[in-house]
């Protein structure tokens, strides 16, 4: 019996003791953390792939298609090619290891690619390919996408796929651009419901930044109101996020600001938090700063005269008093109105002339079909009433129903105090 038990044990062991025939080392392997996609020179795409070298001796700065950051440096190749798929076995010719894309991080297309119908094209084998995640982001660069992903750097200390994470994070802290995946991208451009978008990108070259000229007067510039690129600013990340993309089906055909971005995530329940800042209503020279927040979820009604669709849209939005630049003391209960009746106009208005941006490119971004869609006793006649070309026709009413629950630290604003003849 003894003999048996030791046999028995020995053969399990030999299982156990078994290796994985399919087994990779790391180093085998080139993981792709940024894709970028434009139209070819040689071929109809150029497809441009950004690894991490995983050199001894850490960072090194320098050229040929390398970049320093988080104690790696990173790599980039370029290949023109017919399709996605074929790029890869190109690649594969030039590259001593596997390409891996499971910690890939953003697919970069670049805004020529898009206006030009060839996304859906593209995105084809992408999305059949199993090692390259849906909830992988992607982004619409401004010009090139190659150059793009040559100059996304890491900023800060962190590594590539660090800073990749903690930019799309700024979504859900600023408002201002949307965090949206391959799969956003994919399933809406066959959606008979919306219309797709992506999250504009642009590499800032700081052409915008005047560092000499008059100074400024008391004009008011809405924040956030710039696409990516276009940011008056100096130095910081060469990369930037603002704004997004509109599609009619797999057509980039449209663009939306990072102000009206913001709206569009309050229309569809999808905003968090963002800061504001607007006109004072009593001295339109200064200004009132407001942390603005969702405080439920608009309310959206669809209804139809004949064939002709209406919309109404109600929003609900809470926030705290950040700053008040004149010292008015907005913050007894008999002020408080001034300020939320203020803000509430500023967002109607704005949403307004969004909603009409949207409805003169007939894109339905703001999912008003998901709620027309339940007036339809079926899905054939969901889709012969053909939504998406119908938009444009729709009347929309809005709303906005605003609310202060804070001012901050301060519960009075004291005027500031001058000398006689200083007044």
């Amino acid at each position: 019996m003894k003999r048996i038990f030791s046999m028995l044990l020995l053969f399990v062991m030999l299982f156990m003791l078994t290796g994985c025939y399919d087994a990779r080392d790391v180093n085998d392997a080139a993981y792709i953390l940024l894709i970028g996609i434009d139209r070819g020179i040689s071929d109809k795409f150029r497809v441009t792939f950004k690894f991490p070298a995983f050199e001894a001796g850490g960072a090194q700065g320098g050229s040929g298609g390398e970049s320093p950051g988080g104690g790696l440096s990173y790599k980039t190749l370029t290949i023109d090619a017919p399709s996605f798929n074929a790029a890869l076995e190109l690649a594969n010719t030039s590259i001593p290891r596997t390409l891996n894309f499971m910690h890939a991080q953003f697919i970069v297309i670049s805004e020529d690619i898009a206006k030009a119908g060839l996304v859906g094209e593209f995105l084809a084998p992408i999305v059949r390919n199993s090692s390259i995640r849906y909830s992988t982001r992607l982004l619409i660069a401004k010009e090139s996408a190659a150059e793009f992903v040559e100059l996304l750097e890491p900023f800060g200390g962190s590594d590539i796929t660090r800073m990749c994470e903690n930019l799309i994070k700024q979504a859900q802290e600023t408002g201002l651009f949307a965090d949206l995946t391959l799969y956003d991208l994919h399933d809406c451009m066959t959606s008979t419901y919306h219309q797709p978008i992506a999250v504009l990108a642009a590499v800032n070259k700081g052409e915008n930044f005047i560092e000499k000229g008059p100074k400024w007067d008391t004009k008011y510039n809405i924040p956030g109101d710039y696409y990516a690129g276009d940011v008056p600013r100096k130095k910081g990340s060469k990369v930037e996020l603002l704004g997004l993309a509109v599609f009619n089906g797999d057509r980039m055909v449209g663009k939306l600001t990072g102000h009206e971005s913001r709206l569009l995530a309050m229309a569809k329940g999808n905003f968090k938090k963002g800061t504001y800042t607007i006109p004072d209503p009593k001295r339109p020279e200064l200004n009132v700063d407001l942390e603005v927040r969702e405080a439920r979820r608009p309310d959206v009604k669809v209804w139809f005269e004949g064939e002709k669709p209406f919309v109404k849209l109600k929003l609900y939005l809470e926030g705290d008093i950040h700053s008040i630049q004149s010292g008015i003391h907005y913050e007894t209960p008999e002020m408080l109105p001034i300020i939320e009746r203020a803000f509430e106009r500023f967002i109607k208005r704005e949403l307004d002339k969004t909603i009409e941006k949207t409805q003169q490119l007939n894109c339905d971004v703001f999912h008003f079909g998901h709620t027309a869609v339940k007036k339809f006793a079926t899905i054939q006649e969901w889709e012969a009433y053909d939504w998406n070309s119908r938009y444009k026709d729709a009347k929309i009413y809005t709303e906005v129903d605003f609310k202060i629950r804070r001012t901050g630290t301060m519960i009075y604003s004291s005027k500031i105090k001058y000398a006689e003849e200083d007044k």
